[in-house]
């Protein structure tokens, strides 16, 4: 009697603690509402703003970090709401932000868009012309590109809960091109890019370390909370608590090692420390440099 009372004691410790684990990586996997930009730069190409719009919710989503809401179905709110083909006033951003059941909302506007002879492959031009080399430009111009894109964005990110400004900033992409639409479909890219590494500078990524196993360092999260195969994190154990007018804001931290993920699973990974690594311990936590 007392031993099965003990045992099913211990399994609802051990589920409580799978999920209290599971949770510490959810916890991370917000949902973001990006909603269509406007274009203000005054580059008449019409789809400028779609085109920045749509690397945006490709950059989110394939971080893995986060959940996007699907582009279909926040038009069909916005459609909705008498919203057709035109951006989103940020005063009414919230609210159809909390409509789509997104927990941040982003708005924003293309604030510069720019397409110009890219530099490097005029200085190949005039080189092989100097030197009568005729034809180094030719060959040069299947390694350098005849375009540069840049593109600058604007945006707001809002937690649809309190209605605050999680951040506001602007960010830039530059990149090259073989065609002006190749040139400028990178710059959005690296414009996205950028975005994405300030959002996760709001949200960090952490997981814990759930099991050693000799060389072995077990994750308890993989691929579905964004970890990605041969990505290095590092290990940090948590000491004591950061406390600012009687509220736990933090935690101190001392690094422990980097590890590198040499296998990946949905819902866990394995890693291989990067430098010394005895003192790691299972409950460290492991995130993004």
């Amino acid at each position: 009697m007392i031993i099965n009372f003990m045992r099913k004691i211990f399994v609802a410790m051990l589920a409580v603690m799978t999920v209290c684990s599971l949770n510490f990586c959810e916890a991370s996997k917000k949902i973001v509402a990006v909603m269509p930009l406007e274009n203000v730069s005054g580059y008449n190409e019409e789809k400028v703003a779609d085109i920045m719009t749509e690397q945006l919710i490709v950059a989110i989503h394939s971080a893995g970090t986060y959940t996007v809401v699907e582009r279909a179905q926040l038009g069909a709110i916005l459609r909705e709401q008498g919203f057709q083909n035109i951006a989103v006033s940020p005063d009414r951003a919230v609210e159809l932000g909390k409509l789509s059941g997104a927990d941040y909302t982003l708005v924003g506007k293309v604030t510069m868009a720019v397409i110009e002879p890219n530099p490097t492959a005029s200085a190949v031009a005039t080189i092989g012309s100097v030197l009568g080399l005729e034809g180094i430009a030719t060959t040069a111009g299947g390694f350098v590109h005849k375009f540069k894109g840049k593109i600058g964005l604007e945006y707001r990110l809002v937690d649809n809960t309190t209605g605050e400004i999680i951040t506001a900033k602007m960010v830039e992409g530059n990149k090259s091109g073989a065609s002006v639409t190749a040139a400028f479909n990178n710059a959005c890219k690296t414009a996205a890019a950028n975005f994405l590494r300030e959002l996760d500078n709001i949200n960090p990524f952490r997981a814990r370390i759930a099991e050693i196993s000799g060389a072995d360092i077990y994750l308890d999260c993989g691929s579905e909370s964004g970890l990605r195969l041969g990505e290095i994190l590092t290990v940090v154990r948590e000491t004591t608590p950061i406390i600012v007018n009687g509220k736990v804001v933090g935690m101190k931290q001392n690094e422990i090692c980097k590890i590198k993920i040499v296998d990946l699973y949905p819902d866990y990974a394995i890693c291989k420390a990067e430098s010394f690594y005895n003192s790691i311990r299972k409950g460290d936590v492991a995130k993004r440099s």
